[in-house]
């Protein structure tokens, strides 16, 4: 079973960030048709990529 996207990232080519499955959800999203990608998106929280990075990557998951 999937795991419902609740956090996103859209990501900025950082070294560290490499691989992270955060991004990733966000390209799923972006392949969704709008009404579903935005229902989505709408109760997932983006993560600030600078503050994530800043704070030594606390939300990094790794790609599954």
């Amino acid at each position: 079973m999937e795991e419902m996207i609740t956090l996103f990232c859209i990501g900025n080519g950082e070294r560290g960030c490499d691989g992270c499955q955060r991004e990733k959800d966000w390209q799923t999203l972006n392949q969704l048709p709008d009404p579903l990608r935005l229902a989505i998106q709408g109760q997932a929280k983006r993560i600030d990529d600078t503050v994530c990075i800043l704070s030594g990557r606390p939300l990094y998951k790794p790609s599954t």
